[in-house]
């Protein structure tokens, strides 16, 4: 038994058919299989250009949002600064409240600053005041009012009013006791490290 036709036409279309099969697998082999693994890949790497396109532009939004949210932090930091006065400015404060005892016609009995300690989030240091001041008690509200009115940050905090004595005329006089806190920009070497 031959594998191969004896008739020369039929030897002739078996091997067209073998040239014609062994055609179509080298094409797809070698072309076809090629090309549709590089098409696969073209389309995952477009959906994932798509995915990043789509996520940079919601990005882009954001962006602008956080850019004007820090340019308003910027702006606010810096009035916050105008309203801080330096280590130096300290004693002109103690002097502005001192005056402004006197025109009210109070007593500055007693005044104690403290050490300036760092802030909680580091950027400034706060300095605080014990004071003790005795008058008629409007007198006091007024005092207090005018210094929470600086144009620097004090913020007075009462912790006692009581009764102290009575004037020659019958007025009533109180004592009180309240801390005074102002936050201090810190020496332009920067804020000294706590020890403990």
């Amino acid at each position: 038994m031959t594998l191969l036709p004896r008739d020369p036409r039929d030897q002739t279309r078996l091997l067209c058919l073998i040239f014609l099969l062994g055609f179509g697998v080298a094409f797809h082999l070698y072309v076809w299989t090629p090309r549709r693994i590089e098409l696969a890949a073209l389309e995952q790497h477009i959906e994932q250009a798509e995915r990043a396109n789509t996520l940079a532009e919601t990005r882009a939004g954001d962006l602008d949002a956080v850019r004007d949210d820090l340019e308003l932090g910027e702006r606010q930091f810096a009035l916050l600064q105008r309203l801080m006065p330096e280590t130096s400015e300290v004693a002109a404060i103690y002097e502005a409240i001192a005056a402004e005892t006197q025109s009210l016609g109070l007593e500055l009995v007693h005044v104690v600053p403290s050490d300036p300690m760092p802030d909680s989030a580091g950027y400034f240091l706060r300095q605080h005041w014990a004071m003790q001041v005795e008058g008629g008690y409007h007198r006091v509200g007024q005092f207090l009012a005018r210094v929470a009115a600086f144009t620097r940050i004090v913020r007075p905090e009462v912790e006692e009013i009581v009764p102290a004595r009575i004037t020659n005329s019958g007025r009533q006089l109180v004592h009180v006791r309240f801390t005074l806190e102002t936050f201090v920009l810190p020496p332009a070497g920067g804020i000294p490290l706590e020890r403990g």
